[in-house]
């Protein structure tokens, strides 16, 4: 499949046109983030996470995201009646397994949201793509990953010219157990699903300097998805145009001699502007 550069051109508009509600049952941490730079690509967000209304909030969006970074005692029974409940609508849904495989309450609560819920879009960095695949693949008999530190992907799991193919083959197997689009965030990012595979290389060093990003990347994402078919497509597009914002915004810090305050500040604005600026040339999307 080659990425169609007209789609590119115009999905941006496109997601404002259509101002998908995207219902985030995410974690404290960058909720604020999250609901500015979906309202910044021209989507809608709404936080609702009690047990008596969220089957009602899923019914009312156009896409469900369930980020597992701060869980607590409710988590597991919201993100499975969401969840299931998207599925009953057809409603894409989105999960981020954050620091999966940090500890066994973590890694177990997000297996048991797996069982019940088909994701249309699982989105981590290397190490959470890694670890996943393999709890969900008892038959590795040699682990791919090494335990996160944090959020943050492992020294281990840096993605580099070296490893890289490993990395995809990790994508694309995960894809085929859990028949969703697989997007791993790295130094370069990798988009897969069981028959296809996309390299991005937007993004700058700058924004591992910002707590959110990846969370933040989810946002678009679900906007993305929610705005225009088929999914795959919106979903590399999304991601390198994220990237693509962070490098602008980069130009920009630098330019005025800033500093983090200044490059998130830079990188919001790029991402609300960038149903105008011209990306033909600027979105770096190639296959392995």
């Amino acid at each position: 499949m080659e990425i169609n550069l007209e789609k590119a051109k115009s999905l941006p508009r496109l997601v404002r046109e259509k101002k998908p509600l995207i219902h985030c049952i995410t974690n404290y941490v960058t909720a604020t983030d999250l609901a500015n730079v979906i309202l910044a690509c021209g989507g809608s967000p709404i936080m609702a996470d009690h047990p008596a209304e969220v089957k009602e909030m899923t019914r009312l969006s156009d896409c469900l995201l369930l980020n597992i970074g701060t869980p607590k005692q409710t988590t597991l029974e919201v993100m499975t009646k969401a969840g299931m409940e998207a599925n009953r609508l057809g409603i894409p849904v989105i999960l981020d397994p954050v620091g999966i495989g940090s500890t066994p309450f973590r890694t177990e609560l997000i297996l048991e949201v797996l069982k019940k819920v088909n994701m249309t879009i699982i989105r981590g960095n290397t190490s959470e793509i890694n670890t996943l695949y393999s709890e969900l693949s008892k038959a590795n008999t040699e682990k791919l990953f090494h335990l996160p530190r944090g959020v943050d992907a492992s020294d281990e799991d840096r993605m580099t010219e070296d490893n890289i193919s490993a990395f995809m083959e990790a994508a694309v197997l995960l894809s085929s157990i859990t028949k969703a689009v697989v997007v791993m965030t790295g130094a370069t990012d990798i988009i897969a699903d069981k028959e296809r595979i996309y390299l991005v290389k937007n993004g700058c060093q700058e924004m591992l300097g910002i707590t959110g990003s990846g969370c933040m990347l989810d946002g678009v994402l679900a906007a993305y998805a929610a705005a225009s078919d088929p999914i795959f497509e919106s979903v590399t597009i999304a991601t390198a145009l994220y990237g693509l914002c962070g490098e602008r915004a980069a130009i920009k810090t630098k330019e005025c001699k800033g500093g983090t305050g200044s490059f998130h500040r830079f990188f919001m604005d790029e991402i609300n502007l960038s149903s105008q600026f011209e990306q033909k040339g600027g979105l770096k999307i190639e296959l392995p």
